[in-house]
């Protein structure tokens, strides 16, 4: 008879730990439900945020980067032909390079210049230049593609260093190449053009909302934010 109970008692006992053990889970699971949802909306907006216009502020700074940078990348081609012809290498003026090194210099620090604003957001890091990257901003097309060469081809040369003129150090190399081939100074006039013409860009980077400015609807491009992994 007591045997009896004893069993009866372990099944209760046993019953009981279950009800436990399932009601103890189904609170969990109550507890963690909420958050599911809140880990979604997040996702959602990284998502939304990723191929959003690249705000200004960070525009800026990888402007900021990419013009030292670039400038170091010219530099080094015209310091060369510099320390062998005037044997001084802080001479960046290609106009005082005995004739024709200026103009050899001057296609060098171009392709260096190319090469850094064109190869690697083309080859390197698909639509951004080292600075682009540390701002996690990148260049796509209009309608959000990955860039091709004919877009930077035509918003790096024709729109920034042509056209605009002063925001990279490759515009005073062509400018200083043009009077040595012409014998017209004409890098204070362009300067002084290429200033004007970069103000209206940048008014137009502050006023759009898409914030794009004039090399950009040159090249048919846009500056997004990339997806943070």
């Amino acid at each position: 008879m007591s045997s009896k109970k004893h069993k009866k008692k372990q099944m209760g006992n046993a019953e009981t730990a279950r009800a436990a053990a399932l009601a103890k889970a189904e609170a969990q699971a109550l507890e963690e439900k909420p958050i599911l949802p809140k880990v979604a909306e997040k996702v959602t907006k990284v998502a939304d945020r990723a191929g959003a216009p690249a705000p200004v502020t960070r525009r800026f700074f990888a402007y900021l980067i990419d013009w030292y940078v670039g400038a170091l990348c010219t530099a080094i081609p015209i310091s060369v032909v510099a320390h062998q012809t005037t044997g001084d290498l802080t001479n960046q003026y290609l106009v005082d390079y005995p004739h024709p090194f200026g103009i050899v210099a001057g296609v060098l620090a171009l392709l260096f210049a190319f090469a850094y604003y064109i190869a690697i957001p083309l080859f390197v890091w698909r639509g951004q230049t080292p600075g682009k990257r540390l701002c996690g901003i990148k260049i796509v097309q209009e309608d959000g593609s990955p860039v091709a060469l004919p877009n930077l081809a035509l918003r790096q040369i024709v729109g920034v260093t042509i056209i605009e003129g002063v925001i990279a150090n490759a515009s005073s190399i062509w400018h200083q190449m043009l009077t040595i081939v012409t014998g017209i100074n004409f890098v204070h006039p362009l300067m002084y053009v290429g200033f004007a013409i970069t103000l209206v860009s940048c008014f137009m980077i502050l006023i759009r909302k898409d914030h794009r400015c004039l090399h950009d609807f040159i090249g048919g491009t846009r500056v997004a934010l990339v997806e943070k992994s």
